[in-house]
């Protein structure tokens, strides 16, 4: 073993265990290797924590390789339909973890940013206006690779509409994007 993978594995820094859900392994360029989670990487610096809570900060040229482990998919996300109807039901519910989760990753951050800004209670009342008052229909559904359409119908009281809703898979679970 190289002296500086002694200096870490005695500083508790390096675990040859199997790595827990969401953790990644960092290899150095003298293939030494870190397990944590990944906080922030910024200016070229990333910022890892440590299973014993501390966290690390290692300048990209120091970096080989990054590996990490997705986690298995859910079922509840596993066609688009299913992924729409825990939407939805979240929505009613109030659920707002669920729902933001059942939203493409990329749209995660608006969503989240959205709640804070009208106030989770205020959003909550508003979503719950918007889906429980409605009567919503799934008319179609056209998947294209790793994207679908669907059409919905939407009815409330003698008022109905068709919309598209869209969706993306990503680590093979469908989730919604946000119209444009």
């Amino acid at each position: 073993m190289r002296p500086a993978a002694v200096a870490l594995v005695g500083l508790g820094l390096i675990s040859w265990a199997s790595t827990a859900r969401g953790d990644q392994i960092v290899e150095l360029v003298d293939h030494t290797k870190i397990v944590g989670s990944l906080l922030h990487y910024y200016d070229g610096v990333m910022t890892v924590q440590l299973p014993n809570g501390s966290k690390v900060r290692l300048p990209d040229q120091k970096i080989l390789k990054l590996h990490f482990k997705l986690p298995k998919p859910r079922p509840e996300l596993s066609t688009p339909q299913k992924s729409f109807q825990r939407l939805r039901q979240a929505a009613v519910k109030g659920d707002l973890t669920t729902y933001v989760d059942s939203h493409s990753a990329y749209y995660q951050m608006f969503l989240t940013h959205q709640i804070e800004v009208a106030t989770p209670p205020k959003f909550v009342k508003q979503l719950q206006q918007e889906w429980g008052s409605v009567q919503l229909e799934v008319v179609d559904t056209k998947v294209t690779g790793a994207s679908a359409v669907m059409k919905v119908r939407r009815k409330k009281g003698t008022d109905a509409q068709e919309g598209e809703l869209r969706f993306v898979k990503e680590n093979s679970e469908w989730k919604m994007i946000l119209p444009l």
